[in-house]
């Protein structure tokens, strides 16, 4: 197998893998906007139609408690396939560098800088967070939940403001 048709099956490879986490985040989706549209539907029922049994708080507190534990793990998968679809779309762009560079190896701009700046970190993947700095000092519970992600922000920043400071 020459070295085009192994870049080009490793391209090819990596968007099989790009379309499969495409797919599974779309279907994870939807599965946590008809769970939300089911408990949304069981509460009206629960409040508008007159039962012979009053339902007691503790169950609505427990309906919202399973409510938010499952939203925020769904989310926090959700947010995992974002994240191997955009580490495996930069992987991607790194195949392509490298095939440019292999392509294009008799042309005379391509034997020094040019080539050098296709290749050198074509597969250097850093992954960013969402909340503040790398210096933080408390993480979120559920990454990727809204809620749990402005907290964690807020009290990083409580904590911030309250270190002791030289004069």
């Amino acid at each position: 197998m020459s070295e085009e048709n192994a870049i080009d099956s490793a391209i090819a490879t990596i968007q099989g893998y790009i379309s499969d986490n495409q797919i599974a985040s779309k279907r994870l989706l939807s599965y946590l906007m008809l769970f939300s549209l089911f408990v949304l539907t069981f509460v009206m029922m629960l409040f508008v139609m007159p039962l012979s049994i009053k339902a007691p708080d503790t169950l609505l507190y427990g309906i919202f408690a399973m409510f938010i534990i499952v939203f925020g793990v769904l989310m926090a998968v959700y947010r995992f396939h974002l994240n191997e679809i955009s580490r495996s779309e930069h992987y991607k762009m790194g195949f392509l560098r490298v095939r440019v560079a292999a392509n294009n190896h008799n042309l005379e701009g391509f034997k020094t800088e040019v080539r050098q700046a296709l290749t050198d970190g074509a597969f250097a993947y850093t992954a960013t967070s969402l909340i503040g700095s790398k210096d933080k000092k408390v993480e979120s519970p559920l990454p990727g939940h809204p809620t749990s992600d402005i907290s964690v922000i807020l009290l990083n920043k409580l904590l911030e403001g309250m270190e002791p400071k030289k004069r």
